[in-house]
């Protein structure tokens, strides 16, 4: 006698189907969205040994360092602290390319009594995004 071949009515549905665990897709940049370049990585594409970089706001003005970069935000170590969600003016340069744009502090974290300040670029020209961009070609990748 032959066998019977399964057919897709054989097989239940799924209707009421659920899962008994939470499942997330790695990400290889964790929670990131973007890749980030460390201001060490660029010191030698840019021939420099920091990056200054200026923070206005209508109480605040100071200069930092670029701790890294993306092209959606800056990581800027500062002296003194800023509150999240407080609206800042940044500039800085690359090389020879002067960047300038509106952005918001997204978040703070101290450390050794300085503060690692996360800004994101609020209509970041898109001629600066692209320069930007353009500077992780330059990244050297281990593999």
């Amino acid at each position: 006698m032959a066998e019977k071949k399964a057919s897709w009515d054989d097989i239940p549905s799924l209707d009421g189907f659920e899962v008994d665990w939470e499942y997330e897709p790695k990400n290889p940049l964790g929670k990131r969205a973007h890749e980030r370049m460390k201001a060490t990585e660029l010191y030698p594409v840019l021939n420099v040994h920091t990056i200054p970089v200026k923070v206005a706001a209508n109480d605040f003005e100071e200069k930092g360092y670029m701790a890294d970069i993306t092209p959606v935000g800056i990581a800027v170590t500062l002296n003194a602290m800023l509150d999240r969600d407080k609206p800042v003016k940044v500039g800085f340069f690359l090389g020879e390319q002067k960047i300038m744009s509106k952005a918001i502090v997204k978040n703070v974290q101290e450390i050794d009594g300085k503060y690692k300040t996360g800004l994101v670029f609020v209509n970041l020209n898109n001629e600066y995004a692209d320069f930007i961009t353009g500077l992780f070609a330059s990244k050297i990748s281990d593999f």
